[in-house]
């Protein structure tokens, strides 16, 4: 059978199955570009809420700077402390159980997706072929919320490996109590400055949503045009290859 006769999602070289995609396969692979176009569209709404309702934005968002400046109202009485650590911790973990379902359903190919065929390779030997027995995973799991490691690779890591969703849930837990529960002491300590800030960003946020739009067009109309160009490339690449000496 030539490669042209293939029909399908099975055939497309983006997905991270093999052969005809199943319902958990398709749910999966829909679940995880929701959560990117969920995210990029949080962006603008976040200075909107940030001067208003953090407690809200840290539970929608999970981010650092939310969770702090939720902690700097509650510090001037405005909320709970520990409604500020839950729904930190709740952003936070929110949608981390779909890249482990992912990790669970393709293996190592969602993390050559991450990573791009090589670094997949590499992956692998450096998990031995095995990655059930490797400390790496719990440590990646343990550690996603740093800035320098990827969370969604962390995570698709720990359902590759087959760590159980409770085993992956407690270490989860576990990490994103310490980071909200620092952040949050960060932001307790800031008190009334804090709130001031958050509150002269809501105050300026039509502008910063604007802006922030403009930036998010601006890559996504560069990544389509450079995504055409390797197409057209691709395209024109067996003609060229073709042709007679």
């Amino acid at each position: 059978m030539t490669a042209g006769s293939r029909k399908g999602p099975s055939a497309k070289s983006w997905s991270p199955w093999e052969g005809t995609p199943s319902r958990s396969d398709l749910i999966c692979w829909y679940g995880m570009l929701a959560v990117f176009a969920y995210s990029l569209l949080m962006w603008p709404l976040k200075p909107w809420l940030i001067g208003t309702n953090p407690i809200l934005l840290e539970a929608m968002t999970g981010t650092q700077s939310s969770i702090a400046i939720a902690a700097a109202f509650a510090r001037v009485g405005e909320a709970p402390i520990a409604l500020v650590v839950a729904a930190g911790v709740f952003g936070l973990m929110k949608f981390s159980w779909i890249f482990w379902w992912a990790g669970k359903l393709w293996g190592e190919r969602i993390v050559r997706y991450f990573l791009g065929s090589a670094e997949g390779r590499k992956a692998r030997l450096l998990l031995n072929r095995d990655p059930s027995k490797n400390w790496l995973v719990w440590a990646a799991v343990l550690l996603a919320h740093l800035p320098f490691v990827p969370s969604a690779l962390a995570y698709a890591a720990a359902g590759w490996a087959r760590m159980r969703l409770a085993t992956f849930l407690v270490l989860h837990l576990s990490a994103s109590l310490a980071w909200a529960g620092l952040f949050a002491g960060l932001g307790y300590s800031l008190g009334r400055p804090g709130v001031d800030l958050a509150e002269t960003i809501t105050h300026y946020a039509l502008w910063i949503s604007l802006g922030t739009i403009v930036v998010i067009l601006f890559i996504q109309v560069r990544a389509a045009r450079r995504a055409f160009a390797e197409q057209d490339a691709a395209r024109n690449a067996p003609q060229d290859a073709g042709e007679p000496n």
